[in-house]
C-alpha cells in the first residue's frame, strides 16, 4: 500500500558513508544551531542559523562557509532597528552569490519581521524586504535562487485577525516584492521552496480551516502566478504536512514531511508535472517510542534517481535524527553518525551537489549546552 510503514535498520551504502565535519560555534555562544544549508559544489557550501550566549539574552544570525576542507564562521550584517535576527533558510546560486532569509524582532514595531541578507563573495549585507500589509508577525523559512537576480522566499505571517497566512516574495536583482498566492484555507503555512528555473518554483507547507487535522499544501509558480496543487495523503492518514521540497525541473520535484498516521509517519511525495504521488518511506526502528512527530524535514535531489532526506523524532522524549536515501526505486535508511558524547540532536537542513551531500543541525552532549552540527557523505 502506498505510504505503508516499514521499519528497517540503517544500511551503509557503498561510497555513501556519512561523517561528522566539525562546525565552529561563535565565541561565548552557549546555544547555536544551523537551520539550513546550500551547496553550489562539493567545495562550496553555506550554512545559516542563529546563536546566543543565554536563552534569556538576544540572539544573533549565524553564517558559516565550507571551502572543501573546513567550516568557518562568516560575519553577518547588523540589522538596523532590530534585534535577535535569525536565519532559517539559505540558497546559493554560486560560490559568490547566496541569499539568506529569516526573521528579526523590530524594536519600533515590537513584532517579528522578515529578514533577508545577501552574500556577494566577500561579505553579507542586509536587503530591504517587505512585510505583508497589516501583518502582526512575519517570518521567512526558506529561499531558492536560480541566479543572483532570481530568488523566491516563502514563509508565514499573522494577519490582523491573528490567522497564519502563507506568503511568497520574489527577488529580481534589485528589490524583493510580495507575490499574491492562493490561500486555500483559513490558515496556511509555507516552509519549503525550490525553483528549477526563473519561471518555475514549487512551495510546500500545510493548511487548516480550524477544524480537524492539518493537510499538506503545495503551490506552483509558472512565471506569472501561483496556483495551489492537490497533495494526496497515505490511505487512512487523517492529515499531514510538508516541510521541504527539491525540484530538478518543473516536472520533477520531491517533497518530504510527516503523515499524521502513527503506523506510517514519514512522508515523501513525487511530482511528475501533473500529479503528486506518495512514495513509501521507512521509519527508524524506535519510531513508535517518539513523543513528537516523526518527520523528514530536509530533502535534496541531484537527479531523478538520487535524493537524500534528513529526519527528526524524539524516542522516549529525546531529540534524535536519521537519514534516508532514494535510489530511483525506493527510500531506505542509511547510517547517521553522532558526535562523541552525543545525548540529543536534530538535523534541519540538507543540500547535495553532485554525489556529495551535507546535512546541518544542532546537538547536545559536548562542552557547551547546544552546538552546531554538520555532516557529509
Amino acid at each position: 500500500m502506498a505510504g505503508a510503514a516499514r521499519v528497517s535498520q540503517p544500511a551503509k551504502a557503498a561510497g555513501s558513508t556519512w561523517k561528522i565535519e566539525p562546525a565552529p560555534n561563535p565565541a561565548g555562544a552557549e546555544i547555536s544551531v544551523l537551520s539550513a544549508v546550500s551547496c553550489s559544489s562539493g567545495r562550496a557550501c553555506t550554512a545559516v542559523g542563529s546563536y546566543t550566549s543565554s536563552p534569556s539574552k538576544p540572539g544573533f544570525a549565524l553564517a558559516e562557509r565550507w571551502n572543501g576542507k573546513g567550516w568557518r564562521i562568516q560575519p553577518t550584517a547588523k540589522v538596523k532597528g532590530a534585534k535577535s535576527p535569525e536565519f532559517m533558510g539559505v540558497s546559493c546560486a554560486s560560490a559568490r552569490a547566496c541569499a539568506a532569509v529569516g526573521t528579526a524582532f523590530s524594536a519600533a514595531g515590537s513584532r517579528d519581521v522578515n529578514l533577508a541578507e545577501a552574500w556577494n563573495g566577500t561579505s553579507w549585507r542586509v536587503q530591504a524586504i517587505a512585510n505583508p500589509k497589516g501583518a502582526a508577525e512575519s517570518g521567512l523559512y526558506a529561499v531558492s535562487c536560480t541566479s543572483a537576480r532570481a530568488c523566491t522566499a516563502v514563509g508565514v505571517y499573522d494577519n490582523a485577525a491573528g490567522l497564519p497566512r502563507g506568503m511568497a516574495e520574489r527577488w529580481n536583482g534589485k528589490a524583493w516584492r510580495i507575490q499574491p498566492i492562493p490561500q486555500p484555507a483559513k490558515r496556511t503555512w509555507l516552509f519549503g521552496v525550490s525553483c528549477s528555473g526563473a519561471r518555475a518554483c514549487t512551495a510546500v507547507g500545510y493548511q487548516n480551516n480550524g477544524t480537524g487535522d492539518a493537510q499538506p499544501l503545495a503551490e506552483a509558480w509558472n512565471g506569472a502566478k501561483w496556483r495551489a496543487v492537490t497533495v494526496p495523503l497515505p490511505r487512512g492518514a487523517p492529515g499531514g504536512a510538508l516541510s521541504a521540497v527539491s525540484c530538478r525541473s518543473p516536472g520533477a520535484c520531491t517533497a518530504t514531511g510527516t503523515s499524521f498516521d502513527a503506523s506510517a509517519p514519514t512522508l515523501a511525495e513525487r511530482w511528475n508535472g501533473k500529479h503528486w504521488r506518495i512514495q513509501p518511506t521507512p521509519n527508524p526502528a524506535s519510531y513508535r517510542k517518539s513523543f513528537g512527530e516523526v518527520a523528514l524535514d530536509g530533502v535534496s535531489c541531484t537527479s531523478a534517481t538520487a535524493c537524500t532526506a534528513s529526519g527528526e523524532y524524539s524516542p522516549n522524549g529525546v531529540a534524535a535524527y536519521f537519514l534516508e536515501a532514494w535510489h530511483g526505486k525506493n527510500w531506505r535508511l542509511v547510517t547517521a553518525p553522532v558526535p562523541a558524547g552525543f545525548v540529543s540532536g536534530t538535523l534541519l537542513g540538507m543540500s547535495c551537489a553532485a554525489a556529495r551531500c551535507t546535512a546541518v543541525g544542532a546537538w547536545a552532549g559536548g562542552p557547551i549546552p547546544q552546538a552546531t552540527l554538520a555532516m557529509t557523505n
